[in-house]
């Protein structure tokens, strides 16, 4: 089972009574008090009974409280007295931000031991609806929830915010129907919302409507969570197959007229299969796996009174109904989205360890429990949102591993070589990784593997971007540069030539990209021998950089290329090569600079400037494409300098990634190929994902430039 940096807060509802909900609850709170896995420590648990006007939820856990608890029953408060003591007049009106502040703090401030009723299960404590005196009925009618709600904006956001600083894991019994406190209890405070329906009409009717404005509400507020749905069948009857049947996928009249069912039956796997595809905006939905394993059946002795049945049943078996609660708590805890695979959500987690493990090895010096380890990795195959992660830990290895044994370096990066699958993995990111082999190839004196590799980087680069993006192109730089090393000059001559064009016609003749394709095609004709085209091609690049601005590395290209000219006149050879190395070198500092110049332009310095004076994030009067943009879950403090935004996403991107940092207002995409495109992909180390553009979908040429106004809302 994940752990969470903070708490979970889930809410159990359903449109109907009857459903099973309340008891659906007990069962899984006692499920996480019970189970201890992974070796983690037991988790911190609350239950809270919002169902002010059928409060049930005390009555599974009478049995199961401590002494202390069952003395103060009676007399101790609940939910209702809890927030019957919010000072509304200390809220603003408008300011959502700094009332969820003072309303943690309120929180934190209360004493929450005397609403809290311990169990015998380690960990779990309830909090009842209210104190049941005789003046609860008329304090329940009384208590107005939407007042509360208008009169103190982001009260129950300050409210989430503080029992997930509490507690692990918080399960909230809502009220049925539509009413004040169950859309508090789906739309205001959950991570995640289990939807509990038996298989009838009146069940199902409602649902739909009251989960599209759960996930809706959640969307368009300032929270910045976001909202999830487990749907989760209750007492259905195992004995009546056909029945079964029909109310999971549906029938027709036409394909029924032989059967019990008089009328058209929907189905409530594709009900949720069309809502979730809807709300999620995800083009196909599917529930086979989820729904074959998540069911709860009718088990008619736990009709009578209120059973747990965790807690009574001894055995794992499948027909037992604790097994059933089990399998459902292991995905609503494990998974972020029902569609999503158990299995391969648990392959992608030992992955990470293993990750992980690595980087334990390399940082004690095990350097070959290291290898060992990569070994293992690397027969993983792993999916394509940890491909990137698990190659640059290869990777790190087989630099430790070439400083004492060049082979074993070699051998590391020829199995991860082997193992690649093609298909499985967004063009992007591998000709970028393919890339990244290849040098260390190189590095490693293995020049037909670091050839295959570039090979296979540009032609990646090549069919998923065009001839003519800057990926493909650094591919073919590094292959012209193999083909010199390797003495096969008239084909570096062809490579340089080539990229010197593609720059040259796409960047100008003053890009550095360009000044660098130059500069290696001098560096070619200067191998052959042919030192007047050597010298012609540094003149042009010499004059090129008096004439742009300085910058801290210009001034040292420029020296440089004045000394291999004099060298090159004084046929001084020998020297003038070494120069010629350093010049290529510094060329290639100076890139990693590029972001930083395209950053201080004109048109930046006054987006700053704007952003000083209206406060961050600042905008455009015409953005072409605004993004908003969350911290991803998990990521780390430090991670504002690790992100990449590229537009496009799997094979359709045709633009190169750009580093950005937290506070840019505006990030330029310089558009190569014919693009239809809806948003961004947003990458940090480990993890990648998908941010629609607000307007929509863009239709872009070559030689137009794509401007994103991030907005970095949660960060």
């Amino acid at each position: 089972m994940l752990e969470h940096p903070t708490g979970q807060i889930i809410t159990f509802y359903s449109y109907k009574g009857g459903t099973g909900r309340t008891m659906a609850l007990a069962n899984l709170a006692c499920l996480l008090a019970r189970h201890n896995r992974s070796g983690a420590k037991r988790p911190r648990l609350l239950a809270i009974d919002w169902d002010f006007e059928a409060p049930g939820l005390h009555r599974y856990f009478q049995p199961y409280l401590e002494p202390d608890a069952i003395e103060r029953f009676d007399g101790s408060p609940g939910c209702l007295e809890l927030f019957d003591q919010v000072d509304r007049s200390t809220y603003a009106a408008d300011d959502f931000d700094e009332n969820r502040k003072r309303a943690k703090h309120w929180f934190e401030s209360q004493e929450l031991k005397q609403y809290l009723l311990t169990t015998s299960f380690d960990g779990l404590s309830i909090i009842k609806a209210g104190r049941f005196d005789d003046s609860y009925p008329r304090r329940v009618s009384e208590f107005r929830w939407d007042d509360l709600f208008r009169e103190t904006v982001g009260l129950f956001a300050g409210f989430a915010d503080f029992l997930r600083s509490q507690f692990d894991y918080i399960l909230i019994d809502s009220r049925t129907g539509v009413t004040d406190t169950s859309g508090i209890c789906t739309m205001l405070l959950p991570d995640k919302l289990v939807v509990v329906f038996t298989p009838n009409q009146q069940s199902i009717t409602g649902i739909e409507s009251l989960v599209s404005k759960a996930v809706a509400y959640r969307k368009g507020s300032p929270d910045g969570r976001p909202l999830t749905v487990f749907p989760l069948p209750s007492r259905i009857d195992t004995a009546r197959p056909h029945l079964l049947e029909v109310w999971r996928n549906g029938t027709s009249i036409e394909a029924n007229r032989a059967g019990m069912m008089r009328t058209e039956t929907a189905g409530y796997q594709p009900i949720f299969e069309r809502l979730f595809s809807r709300i999620y905006a995800r083009p196909d939905v599917n529930l086979d796996g989820y729904f074959n394993e998540v069911m709860l059946q009718h088990i008619p002795d736990y009709a009578y009174g209120e059973p747990i049945a965790v807690a009574l049943e001894t055995s794992d078996t499948r027909i037992f109904l604790s097994r059933s609660y089990s399998d459902f708590l292991d995905r609503l805890i494990e998974l972020d989205v029902p569609w999503n695979s158990l299995a391969e959500v648990r392959r992608e987690r030992e992955i990470i360890l293993q990750c992980d493990a690595i980087a334990h090895a390399m940082k004690e010096k095990a350097i070959d429990q290291a290898v060992k380890l990569s070994s293992a990795l690397i027969e993983q195959n792993p999916p394509e949102h940890l491909f990137e992660r698990c190659a640059d830990v290869i990777f790190e290895v087989a630099r430790a591993v070439q400083r004492e044994d060049n082979e074993s370096g070699r051998r590391l990066i020829r199995h991860w070589h082997q193992s690649i699958s093609e298909n499985d993995i967004d063009p992007s990111t591998l000709g970028q990784v393919l890339l990244t082999a290849g040098t260390l190839s190189r590095e490693f004196g293995d020049l037909n593997l670091a050839t295959n590799l570039f090979n296979r980087s540009y032609q990646h680069s090549a069919t998923g971007f065009g001839r003519e993006h800057p990926a493909a192109l650094l591919a073919m730089d590094h292959l012209a540069s193999i083909a010199r090393d390797l003495g096969n000059f008239k084909e570096a001559q062809r490579l340089n030539e080539k990229t010197l064009k593609f720059r040259r016609n796409l960047l100008g003749d003053e890009d550095p990209a360009t000044l660098e394709s130059m500069n290696n095609l001098a560096f070619t004709y200067f191998k052959q021998g042919d030192i007047e085209a050597a010298r012609a091609l540094l003149e042009r690049v010499l004059v090129t950089h008096r004439r742009t601005k300085a910058s801290k590395h210009r001034t040292t290209l420029e020296l440089l290329i004045d000394g291999a000219l004099a060298l090159i006149d004084q046929r001084d050879l020998g020297r003038a090569q070494g120069l010629l190395v350093q010049i290529q070198a510094t060329y290639r500092q100076a890139r990693t600079d590029e972001y930083l110049d395209d950053f201080t332009s004109v048109s930046d310095l006054m987006d700053l400037a704007r952003t000083k004076e209206i406060g961050f994030p600042g905008a455009s009067k015409e953005p072409i494409a605004p993004i908003d943009v969350v911290k991803p879950i998990g990521a780390a403090k430090d991670i504002g300098r690790d992100l990449y935004l590229s537009p496009g996403y799997q094979g359709a991107d045709k633009m190169a990634a750009k580093p950005v940092a937290v506070g840019n207002t505006r990030i330029d995409f310089s558009v190569f190929q014919s693009s239809r495109l809806d948003g961004v992909t947003l990458i940090w180390p480990g993890g990648r994902t998908w941010i629609p553009f607000s307007i929509g979908v863009l239709e872009l040429s070559p030689g137009q430039t794509l401007v994103i106004y991030p907005s970095w809302l949660g960060w």
